[in-house]
């Protein structure tokens, strides 16, 4: 296998653990003959099949794991893990159904609402890319509408039961939802994302499974501000098949520098990321590899795109054309940033999980290749109030002005209390 580069001993030691290895040979669809004995050779080895499927379960590709384990040398695995995990998979098939089949319901009513929307990741990738519905994990449903229409799919998920949530905190849900029409048409405005989930049974976002929708029309948040807009992506969308329906779709290509993205923003903390790139590169014979590097220039995210296609090379031996191979080779920051996000995918040390808001906006720096562009994001970050800033300080409209002050204030407290040691490790 092609390895990242290691520059130190933390590196070397992670390189070293068979699990890792054997990690990253199953997390495909397909696999060459070279792969296959690998994978034989390793099973032989003093596996830890805890650490195994506990840090596949992390990073999201457990049905690849156990898709192959389980064709490949299910005698070599324990039993009872072996059949936890043909439970679990029974369990996430029968739950991707269910989202799929509420995602074909929500098609139809945005169609009869006159509302186009495309849906990604989730169901659609999981078919197009994996080739079942089964061989991806997820648990939302993504869609992006245009953003002339960001307002209204809001207001008519609300007619069908679903309402505004926070990732961060019930009191950031509740915030939410007590928002005039003026204040939520500003808030959504100014934002590229809404969470919304299904309270049709009355029960808290934190019990039960319910279904929960994040509507976009953008791909990345404001402070990415090259990207914030999306109409290109409408430009080239095409409707294609999926469940009997035609639904829009990206292009190939923007599919592909959609996913980089993602990655980008989310500093490539999940293997997952890596294999939704690795999976559409591999299942699609006619990407046009041009157009890519030329939208990607246009839209300033040739870095972001050139580090996705890396991961994908390095980690799990997706061939690319010679020509993005040179552009990678080229640059030295696309080397340094692989081998730190190599580390930080099967790391689990304090170095790499203390302060990570820090380290998160230094590396998204990294990412963004112009220099307004850099200012942008570091006005929008660190000055531009957010609704955890209301929330922890409610102020009335008259001196909402001070949220200005408050939003960095909050932010050197947090980044404070972050850098400092954390009890969790020294056990």
């Amino acid at each position: 296998m092609k390895i990242l580069s290691k520059p130190n001993n933390q590196n070397q030691a992670i390189n070293a653990r068979s699990e890792i290895e054997l990690l990253l040979c199953c997390a495909r669809t397909h696999l060459n003959y070279l792969t296959t004995e690998r994978i034989k050779a390793l099973v032989q080895e003093d596996i830890d099949w805890e650490y195994l499927i506990q840090t596949a379960y992390i990073h999201g590709v457990i049905p690849l794991l156990y898709l192959n384990i389980n064709k490949i040398c299910p005698k070599s695995v324990p039993a009872t893990l072996l059949q936890q995990l043909q439970q679990d998979q029974y369990g996430r098939t029968q739950r991707n159904f269910i989202l799929t089949s509420k995602l074909l319901k929500l098609l139809e009513f945005f169609e009869a609402n006159s509302i186009p929307v495309i849906p990604f990741k989730g169901p659609t990738l999981a078919i197009w890319a994996y080739g079942d519905i089964s061989r991806r994990d997820f648990y939302d449903l993504d869609i992006l509408v245009r953003k002339q229409d960001f307002l209204k799919t809001k207001e008519l998920l609300a007619s069908q039961g679903y309402r505004p949530y926070s990732n961060s905190s019930e009191k950031e849900a509740i915030y939410l939802s007590t928002l005039n029409s003026e204040q939520q048409k500003a808030y959504l405005e100014s934002h590229w994302e809404l969470h919304l989930v299904d309270e049709c049974d009355g029960q808290s976002p934190a019990k039960g499974d319910r279904v929960t929708i994040d509507v976009h029309h953008g791909i990345l948040p404001k402070q990415f501000s090259s990207l914030f807009d999306t109409e290109w992506l409408w430009e080239d969308a095409h409707l294609k098949p999926f469940a009997n329906k035609m639904v829009l779709n990206f292009t190939l290509e923007d599919l592909i520098l959609v996913l980089c993205s993602q990655g980008a923003k989310d500093c490539w903390l999940q293997l997952n990321r890596v294999c939704d790139i690795a999976q559409v590169i591999r299942t699609s014979c006619e990407i046009n590899w041009e157009r890519i590097c030329e939208r990607a220039a246009k839209l300033r995210m040739t870095r972001i795109l050139l580090l996705g296609l890396l991961l994908a090379h390095e980690l799990l031996e997706v061939e690319l054309p010679k020509s993005i191979l040179q552009q990678i080779q080229a640059s030295p920051l696309l080397k340094s940033l692989s081998s730190q996000i190599y580390t930080q995918l099967f790391c689990t040390t304090e170095y790499y999980l203390e302060n990570w808001k820090v380290r998160s906006s230094f590396f998204h720096l990294k990412m963004i290749e112009h220099p307004w562009d850099k200012i942008r994001y570091c006005y929008e970050h660190l000055l531009v109030p957010t609704v955890a800033d209301r929330v922890i300080l409610p102020l009335p409209n008259f001196l909402s002005f001070f949220y200005y002050l408050v939003r960095p204030i909050r932010l050197i407290t947090m980044y404070l209390i972050g850098a400092l040691p954390s009890k969790r490790y020294s056990k």
